[in-house]
């Protein structure tokens, strides 16, 4: 009993790894979808980072009272189970968003060179789609 239990805890561990070891990597923004509209790629290009169980990412922000919205960023913990990406933050540009938890439903294309989010913000749908840099 004892080393079936053993068994199937490597499993479980050995998936979570290589589930995780789909998205790390330095993905750049190639489109955004709020609320069914598309959205302009500002530049800079926003950025997000996977390590083994952290992200970091950029993203602009048009709630900082200025004119043009600024580049932010934000980091955190995550972990990827089948679809749904749930990620932590640590530290964040608002710090209203710190020690958060946001689940979205991920789809990365079957060479891993792309991944869509789509993120439920209650009475809007946020789509994203992002293009694997390295």
């Amino acid at each position: 009993m004892k080393w079936s239990l053993t068994v199937l805890l490597s499993l479980a561990c050995n998936l979570a790894v290589a589930e995780t070891s789909l998205l790390r990597g330095v993905w750049k923004i190639e489109s955004t979808v709020y609320d069914g509209e598309e959205q302009s790629i500002r530049l800079p290009e926003q950025v997000k980072i996977f390590t083994e169980g952290h992200f970091f990412y950029t993203y602009y922000d048009p709630n900082l009272g200025t004119p043009e919205p600024q580049l932010s960023a934000g980091h955190g913990t995550y972990v990827l189970n089948n679809t749904t990406l749930s990620e932590t933050i640590i530290n964040h540009s608002n710090t209203d968003l710190i020690g958060q938890t946001f689940n979205v439903t991920i789809e990365i294309s079957s060479d891993g060179d792309t991944f869509e989010q789509e993120v439920d913000l209650g009475k809007y749908l946020l789509r994203e789609k992002w293009v694997r840099v390295e």
